[in-house]
């Protein structure tokens, strides 16, 4: 089995100071204004995929489902166990993408962790190339 290659792009950060100006809100990141159209949320009691199984094996905890571009880009809404954005986390990640990415079809998808302020999306650039970008936006739950 080939493994999928994965690149990482471009993190956009806040400043770290206190008052220091603060991130769009989530509708106005690149994720909701260039990547996602569309939506539409999904009811969790009744949503059955094999990226579920990946998720909460993983110990990801799913908040909200969206599907957009014509039901084939998630947006899944989650609480990560861990800072996607910290290189000692770097191995979990790596591997919960990997299974995700099989898990759908190899198509891209994106993380919403509305705890961190944080937006992780895989973007399927071939069929065994993933590039994963990071974003953050302004969370009331991350103050």
């Amino acid at each position: 089995m080939n493994p999928i290659r994965v690149a990482l792009v471009a993190v956009v950060a806040l400043a770290a100071s206190p008052g220091a100006l603060r991130a769009a809100p989530l509708e106005a990141t690149s994720l909701y204004r260039e990547k996602a159209r569309d939506c539409r949320a999904l009811d969790l009691a009744s949503w059955a995929h094999p990226t579920r199984k990946v998720m909460e094996s993983e110990r990801v905890r799913i908040e909200r489902v969206e599907l957009c571009n014509s039901g084939i880009y998630p947006i899944f809404t989650v609480s990560l166990p861990g800072d996607p954005m910290v290189g000692i986390n770097d191995s979990y990640f790596n591997k919960l993408h990997a299974r995700m990415i099989a898990a759908n079809g190899n198509h891209s998808y994106a993380f919403v962790d509305s705890m961190r302020g944080v937006i992780v999306m895989v973007d399927m650039t071939g069929k065994r190339e993933a590039t994963i970008s990071y974003d953050e936006f302004d969370s009331p739950k991350a103050r």
